[in-house]
């Protein structure tokens, strides 16, 4: 859990270092870009692509994966769903409108390397999304009323027939994604180390390294329930650079000369670095928890609303993290 969620939030950053690329045009002037990071069109391209990473994940997967656990059994064999309840097959809207956008760039001069395997998957998923439109208008007809699920059994069959191959491509693909999407980050850090701009660079440095606090957390199994059994040694070591980068954050957000290279006002820093801060103690507090061996209370356990507000918890640590990400992800400049 811990790492699907840290690692999502790690790629809303590398998507917003791209999708923003040279989006800031009052200090494009300052430096020329490093070669590597995406401009113009080639940036438009690849927004497309993460576009569409984000929504066959986020959408289209989920969808398909609804879909066998409502209507199939441990076999995927089709199962007769139960008439009495409403059976309803959300829709894919948002996937099928970026396989359009896509489709029309890819008809133009594409350049990047995703060009060919988007160009391969996109047949397999339109086709699947029209198995999955016919069901719901099966079933918000009532058609299996009429042929006693006779059609419905044969889309089934259709989509599970497709489904193994299509999900593999699509991992593929998102693979490929996620690779250009780390060499574009590295590229802006190049960049924003470059210009000077050590504001952003430390910033965006200490949400990878508060990153990887979560994600320590995860490899050891850590919740509130065993938090008291973490390997503080093991941890340390990832927290301690996550406070070593806070100080170079400090520092460099006390220099105005370096605050004026960076895209955001003294209001937003002190925004920032207060949420910051808020994780450093967070980190701090599960150290503490576990030196004190101070366990959690039942009543605490098992309410999770409670215990991302509970100090010494990897939940509460990760909700500070969450929101660090999203306050970043928010702001203007970036935008």
């Amino acid at each position: 859990m811990f790492y699907k969620v840290c690692r999502f939030v790690s790629l809303l950053i590398l998507s917003v270092l791209v999708l923003t690329a040279c989006s800031s045009t009052s200090k494009s002037n300052k430096n020329d870009d490093v070669q590597g990071v995406y401009t113009g069109k080639e940036l438009e391209e690849y927004n497309m692509y993460i576009n569409f990473s984000n929504n066959l994940k986020g959408e289209f997967l989920k969808t398909k994966e609804s879909y066998f656990a409502n209507y199939s059994n441990a076999d995927l064999n089709y199962v007769t769903p139960d008439t009495t309840k409403e059976i309803f097959i959300p829709n894919v809207d948002q996937t099928h409108q970026s396989i359009n956008d896509l489709k029309e760039m890819l008809q133009k001069k594409a350049t990047l390397p995703l060009k060919k395997t988007a160009q391969s998957l996109i047949p397999e998923v339109r086709g699947e999304i029209e198995i999955l439109e016919e069901m719901a208008d099966y079933y918000e007809t009532k058609e299996y009323t009429k042929d006693d699920f006779r059609k419905a059994k044969k889309l089934h069959d259709s989509l599970l027939k497709t489904t193994k191959k299509t999900n593999l491509d699509i991992a593929s693909f998102n693979k490929e994604v996620d690779k250009l999407m780390e060499e574009q980050h590295l590229a802006k850090m190049e960049e924003l180390k470059n210009n000077g701009d050590t504001v952003t660079y430390s910033l965006i440095q200490f949400i990878e390294d508060a990153e990887a606090v979560n994600v320590e957390l995860q490899n050891q199994h850590m919740q509130a329930v065993n938090i008291l059994k973490l390997d503080t040694c093991a941890y340390s070591l990832k927290y301690d650079k996550l406070v070593n980068t806070y100080i170079e954050l400090e520092t460099a957000t006390k220099d105005k000369e370096k605050v004026a290279k960076s895209d955001f006002s003294e209001a937003d820093i002190r925004t920032l670095k207060a949420k910051a801060n808020q994780v450093k103690i967070d980190g701090k507090s599960i150290i503490e928890r576990v030196e004190s061996k101070e366990a959690i209370t039942d009543d605490v356990l098992d309410n999770n609303t409670v215990l991302e507000k509970t100090t010494g918890t990897p939940e509460k640590l990760l909700h500070s993290y969450k929101n660090l990400v999203s306050e970043y992800a928010d702001f203007p400049a970036l935008n």
